[in-house]
């Protein structure tokens, strides 16, 4: 005996007159303003952080409690600092909540430090390659950069969100071209 599939009951809508179906959703596309405010909004116009606060940078944030925690920042500006909390946790603090980590790093940690600081150099209009979700390298050219990631124009013309982790600029061969 086959095992049991508990579906949604449909008959009721389709006995209906066709006057009184209800209509069906239409899945909304996705747009450049959703993907930009999944990626945490566009950078431009910022005022600088203080300094030595820069993407990639561990530090050290004191939480309510009183316990610290190592952290990495992924943005700054003059008023606010992105910080990821055991790679996971998401945290906006004022640049004044913030110290410099002193001591061992978690692997972890650097791992996303070390990708922070290769998203920070990155520009718009640079060529770049990033992962795609099935875990292929494909080339494209960032166009828009974000707080924790960029749009990025793919080869056949269309635009894709890709988080800072997955973004490096274009390899170069010997002679320094793209």
């Amino acid at each position: 005996m086959g095992k049991k599939i508990n579906l949604p009951l449909l008959a009721d809508a389709w006995s209906a007159p066709s006057s009184e179906r209800p209509e069906p959703k239409k899945a909304k596309k996705p747009s450049l303003e959703d993907a930009r405010n999944r990626l945490g909004g566009r950078t431009t116009d910022e005022e600088p952080a203080p300094p030595g606060i820069v993407p990639g940078c561990i530090v050290k944030v004191m939480a309510n409690n009183g316990t610290a925690h190592v952290a990495v920042v992924v943005f700054a500006n003059a008023d606010e600092v992105h910080i990821l909390i055991d790679g996971t946790k998401l945290r906006r603090v004022p640049p004044a909540a913030i110290d410099q980590h002193e001591g061992s790093t978690p692997l972890a940690l650097s791992k996303i430090a070390a990708d922070a600081q290769v998203f920070n150099r990155l520009s718009e209009g640079q060529k770049v390659r990033y992962a795609d979700d099935i875990g292929g390298l494909l080339a494209g050219k960032l166009v828009e950069k974000c707080r924790y990631g960029a749009l990025v124009v793919r080869e056949d013309g269309a635009v894709v969100a890709v988080g800072f982790r997955k973004l490096w600029p274009a390899t170069t061969n010997a002679t320094g071209a793209a």
